[in-house]
């Protein structure tokens, strides 16, 4: 008596039924008739819908995703295209509103070459679970703070546009204007006349960096050190230490050479060191110190410091 052999049929997950039937694109239009948002319909043409495949998708992201992806043709623009995202999900996700918004940044990413626009991306979440439902349905009620969070990243991103304000406008802020002058003026080619403009016009703001520990001078000096011209420095250094009390000027001015050196030992470079150290010499020669307070002041030996004043 022979035996007849059974057929294995292999089970297929929900999700991947799912998505086999819708693509389909009958079905696809039916599915997208039905659920999609009345007045997004009237924008496009449900007779014209294409399948995108996977293809397009991060490798990093193809076994997270049973997504399906149609482009739609726009009614009054042939170029434009509507992305329908649709994800099936037999579990209850959490973070679904977030890997939604993930995979739709994604989309925008791959098209945001096309004439300068983005698509519109409509997702939907078929969702088949036994349990009740109860995840967040949107990115904000994700945050501690949802309508915060909507208004500050859904909303125009704040603009500060330096060159659109005043001088004047900028300086009203004091402490604060100090970095906003700095910034609108820092392609200027001359350091030097930007440095005494900002001396000049900073008195105020000047005198509350100063009980700040001249935080902002030190990192101005700081950056602008690079665009100074050798022959210039020496210039630069009488500049800050005229505006500045002496004591302060030469405190300011040996923070940046010490920062030098500590850079450089961080680095582990003999550069770093030196360059620090000239600097600290070329500011004392400046003010007129002799060699002999020199050596007193920095430790070194004379022959160390001829060298570097070389």
């Amino acid at each position: 008596m022979s035996r007849k052999k059974r057929t294995k049929i292999t089970s297929i997950p929900s999700d991947g039924l799912f998505k086999k039937i819708m693509e389909d694109v009958v079905t696809a239009r039916d599915f997208l008739e039905y659920y999609l948002p009345d007045d997004f319909k009237k924008l496009i043409d449900l007779s014209k819908i294409k399948i995108e495949k996977e293809s397009y998708i991060e490798e990093n992201l193809k076994r997270k995703f049973s997504d399906i992806v149609y482009s739609v043709q726009t009614r009054n623009n042939e170029q434009a295209f509507v992305y329908v995202l649709i994800e099936a999900q037999s579990t209850c996700d959490y973070w679904i509103a977030l890997r939604l918004w993930k995979y739709m940044l994604l989309l925008c990413e791959r098209h945001k070459s096309n004439n300068g626009k983005l698509p519109i991306i409509a997702p939907l979440l078929l969702y088949n679970g036994t349990a009740k439902y109860n995840a967040p349905m949107n990115l904000w009620d994700l945050f501690t703070i949802p309508e915060q969070a909507k208004k500050l990243m859904s909303d125009n991103y704040k603009l500060i546009d330096l060159q659109s304000m005043s001088d004047d406008e900028i300086k009203k802020k004091q402490h604060l204007g100090m970095l906003e002058f700095f910034m609108k003026h820092i392609h200027q080619r001359d350091m030097l006349k930007l440095w005494e403009r900002f001396l000049q016009e900073f008195n105020e703001a000047i005198l509350i960096d100063k009980d700040k520990g001249y935080i902002y001078i030190k990192h101005f000096l700081w950056y602008t050190d690079t665009k100074v011209s050798e022959d210039k420095q020496q210039e630069l250094g009488q500049l800050i230490t005229h505006h500045l009390s002496e004591a302060h000027g030469e405190d300011i001015m040996r923070s940046i050479a010490q920062k030098y050196i500590e850079e450089g030992e961080a680095r582990g470079e003999a550069r770093g060191k030196a360059e620090g150290k000239a600097e600290l010499i070329k500011l004392m020669f400046t003010k007129g110190k002799t060699v002999e307070e020199i050596i007193e002041f920095t430790g070194l030996p004379i022959t160390e410091i001829e060298k570097l004043k070389s």
